[in-house]
C-alpha cells in the first residue's frame, strides 16, 4: 500500500518513540529506571544558596505545580508502562560548588541530575549556578501528570553543553518590541537552555536607544518617544537575563546601516537619502564617515556607555554591508580616497580596526559580521591591540572553561563558508542564512515592486519571481524546524593548531516584517530546534547523527508545552491536529 505523507509521520512517530518523557533540548546522557514516583504533598526544592538559584526554585516549583503536564504524543504513540513505588520524591536537593561565578562567555553550565527509584531525595549536581538553572528546567520536564497525580519519571541525567554560545538575534530597530516582550522571549529562551541574547539595537530604520551621554541620537532618530529603551529599560533586560542564565550582547551596527545617526549627526554619515539601491543594502542608504575624528569620539562615547550597562565581555560592532559607491561618490570621503590611495575595502578595513581598538579598549572582545573579515579584509588580530588590553581579556579568559583562550575577534557567519574564517584563526559563531535566518520566505517587503504582477497570472517561463522562485524574499524559502535541525554543526571544519574553533550558533529574526505582534511565532518552536542542535550537537555521544525522526515527538510535544507556559508557539503539527 501507498502511504500518504500523513500516514508515514503516523508511522514514524509510533516507530521512534520510546522515551519516558520528551526532553528538549536531550541531554547528553540519560538512564531511566523504568520507574516513576509520586511527587509527595510537601514536595519541595532546597538547597539554593546563589539568589538567582533560589528564585528559580520558587519560580520552578510553581511552574510544575501549576503546568501539570500531560504528554501530547499520548495517544498515537507506544510509550514503554513505567512501574509505580509507594514511595514519594519528597525533595529535591540543590549542590552548587561556585555560587559566585561570573555569568560570560565559557561558564560551566554542566549539571546532574538524579531521581531515585526508590523515592525521598532527588539531587542536583553543579559546578556553577547556571549549570543549576539549567538542570531545574530538565527537572521541570520530568515531571508530568499521570492520572491526575503529579509524578517523575526516575532517571539518571548527565548533561553539559557541546557549546558555549547558543542564542538569538533580535533586530529592534526596524520595528520596535517592548520589554515585556523581550523578557517574555528571554524566558523562553531559558526553557530552551539557549544562554545569549545578541540584541541587534540599532540600524538604519531608526535609533530607539538612549544614551546619556548622546541623548540626541534616540531623540532624532527613534521612531517616536514611545519606542526607546531607557537606561532604566537595559538594566531590566539585562537582570531579567542574568536571572535566567542568559548572558546580553549588545549591537551597534556599523560603519553602514547607520542612516538613523544622520538625523543627530548629518555631518558624520555618507549617501543619506539617495537611492538606495545603488547606494545601500536596503532602504534606508546611509554609512558612516570614517575619515573624521569625530566619528570615532562618537563611537568610542557610544561603547564606553554600553560597556557599563552590558557586562558582557562580548561587544558586537556590526560591519556587514558596506556600498562601495556610497564612500566612493561622497564629495569629501571620495576625494580621500584617491588621495590616499584607498578603494572602498581598504577604507573599510582600516575602519575596523580602529573600531576594534575602541572596543578592546573598552575591556571587551568584539564580535562582527562575516563581510569585515571576508569582503574588507581587516586583520583586527588580537596584535594590533594594547598590551593592557590583551592581559586583561586574556585574565578572563583563562577564568573560562571552553579550550584555549582566544582574545581574537569573534566573527559571525551568515553567508561564507565557515573553515575559511577558522583557517584565518578567527573563532566562529553561526548564523547561516540558509538555516538560521528565521525571517526568510514571507515575501517582499520593498514598495512599488513590478514584478508581483504577473503578465497572464499563471505559471510562465518568463515568470519565475511569483511562480517557484523567490517572491521576493533573498533567503527564501521558509526555514522550517526541520530544516534547522539538519544543520551540521562541524561539517567541513577540521581542528588544527593556529586555526579558531566553533563557538556556537544564532538564530536571527530580522524585522522588517516582524514585530512583537509575531515575534512568538516567529520564534518558536523553530529556534528550540536550533537550541537542541547548539546544546546536544549535531551528533549524540556515540557519534551518531542526530536524526528528525526521534526528535519529531519530542518537538511535537514541545510546542505545546511552550503554549501551556505562555509562549505563543506557531501552529500545531498536522498529525496532532488531525488526531487531538
Amino acid at each position: 500500500m501507498k502511504r500518504t505523507p500523513l500516514l508515514a509521520a503516523i508511522a514514524l512517530l509510533s516507530a521512534t518513540s520510546h522515551a519516558k518523557t520528551w526532553l528538549l533540548p536531550i541531554p547528553q546522557s540519560v538512564e531511566w529506571t523504568g520507574y516513576q514516583l509520586q511527587l509527595d504533598p510537601d514536595f519541595s526544592i532546597e538547597g539554593a544558596t546563589n539568589l538567582f538559584v533560589h528564585e528559580a526554585a520558587q519560580r520552578y516549583h510553581k511552574l510544575i505545580t501549576k503546568e501539570r503536564w500531560i504528554p501530547y504524543q499520548k495517544n498515537i504513540t507506544e510509550i514503554t508502562p513505567l512501574k509505580t513505588r509507594k514511595d514519594t520524591l519528597k525533595t529535591l536537593l540543590i549542590s552548587v560548588q561556585d555560587d559566585h561565578a561570573k555569568l560570560d562567555f565559557g561558564i560551566d553550565e554542566a549539571y546532574n541530575l538524579t531521581i531515585p527509584d526508590n523515592g525521598g531525595k532527588a539531587t542536583l549536581d553543579a559546578v556553577t549556578w547556571v549549570g543549576a538553572l539549567r538542570g531545574l528546567e530538565t527537572f521541570s520536564q520530568v515531571i508530568i501528570e499521570d492520572d491526575g497525580t503529579l509524578v517523575a519519571h526516575s532517571s539518571k541525567i548527565q548533561d553539559e553543553p557541546t557549546y558555549p554560545h547558543r542564542g538569538i538575534m533580535l533586530d529592534t530597530s526596524r520595528n520596535f518590541y517592548s520589554v515585556e516582550s523581550i523578557l517574555r522571549t528571554l524566558d523562553a529562551m531559558a526553557y530552551s537552555k539557549l544562554n545569549v541574547f545578541h540584541w541587534h539595537i540599532t540600524d538604519s530604520q531608526s535609533w530607539p536607544l538612549h544614551l546619556e551621554k548622546h541623548p540626541e541620537l534616540a531623540q532624532k532618530g527613534a521612531y517616536s518617544s514611545s519606542q526607546i529603551y531607557t537606561t532604566a529599560d537595559m538594566h531590566r533586560i539585562v537582570q531579567h537575563a542574568q536571572s535566567r542564565g542568559i548572558r546580553v550582547i549588545p549591537e551597534i551596527d556599523m560603519p553602514s546601516h547607520t542612516a538613523s545617526i544622520a538625523k543627530s549627526h548629518p555631518d558624520l554619515v555618507a549617501c543619506v537619502n539617495k537611492n538606495w539601491e545603488m547606494y545601500g543594502a536596503e532602504p534606508a542608504p546611509g554609512a558612516l564617515d570614517p575619515t573624521k575624528n569625530e566619528t570615532y569620539a562618537l563611537i568610542e562615547d557610544i561603547v564606553s556607555e554600553l560597556a557599563d550597562i552590558f557586562p558582557d565581555s562580548f561587544f558586537h560592532a556590526g560591519g556587514d554591508e558596506v556600498n562601495s559607491h556610497c564612500w566612493a561618490d561622497d564629495k569629501t570621503i571620495g576625494p580621500y580616497m584617491k588621495k590616499h590611495g584607498l578603494t572602498t575595502d581598504q577604507l573599510w578595513a582600516q575602519f575596523e580596526d580602529k573600531v576594534g581598538n575602541i572596543v578592546e579598549q573598552n575591556n571587551k572582545r568584539a564580535m562582527i559580521w562575516e563581510d569585515a573579515i571576508v569582503v574588507a579584509k581587516a586583520d583586527l588580530s588580537k596584535s594590533k591591540y594594547p598590551l593592557i588590553t590583551m592581559f586583561l581579556i586574556y585574565l578572563h579568559a583563562v577564568n573560562q572553561s571552553y579550550n584555549k583562550p582566544n582574545i581574537d575577534v569573534a566573527v559571525q557567519v551568515w553567508t561564507t563558508t565557515p573553515e575559511d574564517i577558522i583557517k584565518l584563526g578567527h573563532d566562529i559563531i553561526h548564523s547561516s542564512s540558509d538555516y538560521f535566518y528565521l525571517d526568510c520566505g514571507s515575501g517582499g517587503w520593498v514598495q512599488d515592486d513590478h514584478r508581483y504582477i504577473s503578465p497572464d497570472q499563471k505559471a510562465t517561463p518568463g515568470d519565475t519571481f511569483n511562480y517557484g522562485g523567490t517572491g521576493g524574499s533573498w533567503c527564501a524559502p521558509y526555514k522550517t524546524w526541520q530544516r534547522i535541525y539538519s544543520f551540521d554543526m562541524t561539517k567541513g571544519i577540521k581542528k588544527q593548531s593556529g586555526h579558531g574553533q566553533v563557538l556556537g550558533g544564532e538564530v536571527a529574526l530580522w524585522s522588517e516584517q516582524s514585530d512583537e505582534t509575531v515575534l512568538d511565532a516567529k520564534l518558536w518552536p523553530r529556534a528550540s530546534a536550533a537550541a537542541e542542535v547548539f546544546w546536544s550537537g549535531s551528533y549524540d555521544m556515540n557519534g551518531k547523527r542526530r536524526e528528525l525522526g526521534e526528535v519529531w515527538p519530542r518537538m511535537n510535544d514541545w510546542r505545546f508545552r511552550l503554549l501551556k507556559r505562555g509562549i505563543g508557539a506557531s501552529k500545531c503539527w498536522l498529525v496532532r491536529c488531525v488526531f487531538q
